[in-house]
């Protein structure tokens, strides 16, 4: 149960704190129901009595005025020495609500929905409206199930909406570039690669060594048929080269000149629509790398003008993975202890034990922020492939048995407590490795900025 003295933690003794010695019937109770349109609100007293029956609002001037009316007008009535207010944390929603809420003095606490159900099903209730739902908010009040996440603001705020909005791009652009693959195979398959069975073994070679580089992509938007390479030739190769600064290697015209010679492609006619689509695919491909371009860049100069820029000084955390923690976890003060991270991403793991036994460890809670859970996960990763310092630990799990990716999550969840520490602390990484330089591992790891030995002094 912990070192707490309550059963709800540190969350408990707080909220008892505030109801101890108080008259319950001077408890006022209001749980909100968000949405995109039509809010509802119902308003009780501690032991659920109705002050004012369920109504509607706006999120709006006149909205929120009306809500702050009704709250005051059941604190007159019951005299009310404690107010709780929460709201089910539906979409974004929410959002505007508690900020809006918050001007006028009052501390709206969110839910997660997952709480809301238990108390519907507590009740062996599966119907689900909106009346409903403010009668299972009021009871998860009551109850103390409130969350203890806190609405971001300021940098912390930007670079959440950016993070998330690149990793959005980013998952677009990948689902691009495999339908970008799968019309080269129908235009042209080798291009990709062709099999090599000379030397009694099936090995794959590619033509370009980046599919995605400068050369490959120039063939597949300008000469994306056999046709049209064997038209040039080895000299029309190496004007092109030349003229557009594709650096093609010796290599690379001889294996390109050879998949268009044993290629069995459709003539150019008949792979016309394949054609139209595949050059559509390529604009949006320049389209999606220029909106990375322009996250990345921003991400990394709002990541630098806050602590997060500690992060950095993880070997095995870039800019992208370090700006995604960071914005994630919010505000460290937030926080007493780094358990409290791990349970918001939801990758602790769940506990069965009972007669006394040991117990065992299975699968992780996944009922934290899915985020920050991919985040962790993502980190847990880098640092096993690229951090020398916590290799030891990769290979302790690793002997054990352990499969990868509940290695990654360990090691995730191992950087939440260091990256908590580092925050809270404001301290950098401190490597064993003996060439690791703070500023040299920062700054190889930023594209449009530089980081000076004077600004490390000044953050420690």
């Amino acid at each position: 149960m912990g070192k707490s003295s309550h059963i709800q933690g540190n969350k408990g003794v707080k909220f008892s704190q505030q109801l101890r010695g108080v008259n319950l019937e001077q408890v006022l109770i209001v749980a909100i129901d968000a949405a995109k349109l039509h809010q509802k609100a119902l308003i009780c007293n501690y032991f659920g009595d109705m002050i004012e029956r369920p109504f509607f609002f706006s999120v709006n001037e006149s909205g929120m005025q009306l809500l702050c009316r009704k709250i005051d007008q059941a604190a007159t009535i019951v005299q009310a020495e404690r107010i709780f207010l929460g709201v089910e944390a539906t979409g974004h929603y929410y959002e505007d609500i508690v900020r809006h809420m918050a001007k006028f003095g009052y501390d709206v606490q969110i839910f997660n929905p997952y709480s809301t159900f238990e108390e519907r099903a507590s009740a062996l209730n599966w119907c689900k409206t909106d009346d409903l739902d403010l009668v299972a908010i009021a009871h998860a009040i009551k109850s103390n199930k409130a969350t203890e996440t806190r609405l971001l603001e300021g940098i912390h705020r930007h670079l959440r909406v950016l993070t998330r909005a690149c990793r959005s791009e980013i998952r677009k652009r990948s689902t691009l570039r495999m339908e970008i693959r799968i019309l080269m195979d129908n235009v042209w398959r080798e291009f990709q690669g062709f099999a090599d069975h000379s030397q009694g073994k099936a090995k794959k070679v590619k033509v370009f060594s980046d599919f995605w580089g400068k050369a490959s992509l120039f063939f597949m938007e300008h000469h994306p048929h056999p046709s049209e390479i064997l038209a040039l030739g080895e000299l029309g190769l190496r004007k092109l080269s030349i003229q557009n600064n594709l650096k093609l290697r010796t290599s690379a015209i001889q294996k390109l000149l050879y998949v268009s010679e044993q290629s069995l492609s459709r003539n150019v006619q008949e792979l016309r629509p394949e054609l139209i689509v595949l050059k559509m695919k390529l604009q949006d491909l320049r389209a999606f790398d220029a909106k990375v371009d322009a996250l990345d860049q921003e991400i990394e100069s709002l990541l630098l003008q806050t602590d997060g820029r500690l992060l950095l000084t993880v070997p095995g955390l870039g800019v992208s993975t370090s700006a995604e923690l960071f914005a994630e976890i919010g505000n460290v003060t937030h926080f007493t202890h780094a358990g409290q991270l791990i349970k918001k991403a939801g990758t602790n793991p769940i506990i069965k034990q009972t007669g006394g036994g040991k117990g065992s460890y299975r699968q992780i809670y996944k009922q934290g922020n899915d985020h920050l859970r991919y985040v962790v996960f993502l980190a847990g990763r880098n640092l096993c492939l690229h951090n020398q310092d916590l290799n030891a630990f990769y290979q302790r799990l690793k002997s054990r048995g352990k499969h990868d990716r509940a290695i990654f999550i360990a090691m995730g969840n191992k950087m939440l407590k260091i990256a908590f520490a580092m925050l809270r602390d404001r301290l950098p990484f401190k490597s064993q490795e003996p060439d690791f330089s703070i500023v040299a591992e920062m700054n190889k790891k930023l594209k449009h900025n530089c980081f000076f030995a004077n600004q490390h002094k000044a953050a420690a």
